[in-house]
């Protein structure tokens, strides 16, 4: 039995048919093959999901075992400078984009992990601020004097500033899977 293919149109608003032409021809594909690919990667982990790995969080598995992989030169040179890029070696890069592929969570490397120990003491401090305005106003102490413009100023820095941190975080987590 042969199968035969079908076309399927598909209307793409404003910019985004040039960006994606545009995209295939930096990968150095058709547009055509690049849908086909992201059809089946999306269609593979709708019809696969019990590949994903579980992560049990109460035994930490310490055990490793040796996999071999061989790489072309140029790949191993890319990886190399990825993983530094994060603060890694290329070993323990290539086995957080295993484990970011098995379990379908963020692996974050030391330039992340430092952004976020960065952003949780910027939230604790605007937590902190937080409670002595509102302890200011529970004693009566802020009956007459209610925060200052520049208190509510600089929580609100510190809030945008974790934010912005928060999100650097995750798009360098993104980033790190894209190969240039």
């Amino acid at each position: 039995m042969t199968t035969t293919g079908s076309i399927l149109s598909v209307y793409l608003p404003g910019d985004l048919k040039p960006r994606w032409v545009a995209h295939c021809k930096r990968q150095d594909e058709t547009p055509s093959s690049g849908i086909r690919q992201v059809i089946a990667h999306l269609l593979a982990s709708v019809e696969q999901p019990g590949v994903s790995a579980q992560i049990v969080r109460d035994q930490a598995d310490l055990t490793r075992h040796r996999l071999e992989l061989r790489l072309t030169k140029s790949e191993l040179m890319k990886i190399s400078k990825l993983a530094d890029a994060q603060g890694l070696s290329p070993n323990r890069w290539v086995a957080s984009l295993v484990r970011g592929h098995l379990t379908r969570q963020p692996q974050f490397g030391m330039v992340e992990l430092t952004a976020l120990a960065s952003s949780n003491t910027a939230l604790l401090s605007i937590g902190r601020n937080l409670n002595q305005v509102a302890r200011r106003l529970n004693t009566g102490e802020g009956a007459d004097a209610k925060p200052s413009v520049d208190e509510i100023r600089a929580l609100s820095a510190f809030i945008k500033e974790h934010a912005a941190q928060v999100a650097t975080v995750m798009r360098a987590n993104v980033d790190r899977w894209t190969l240039v």
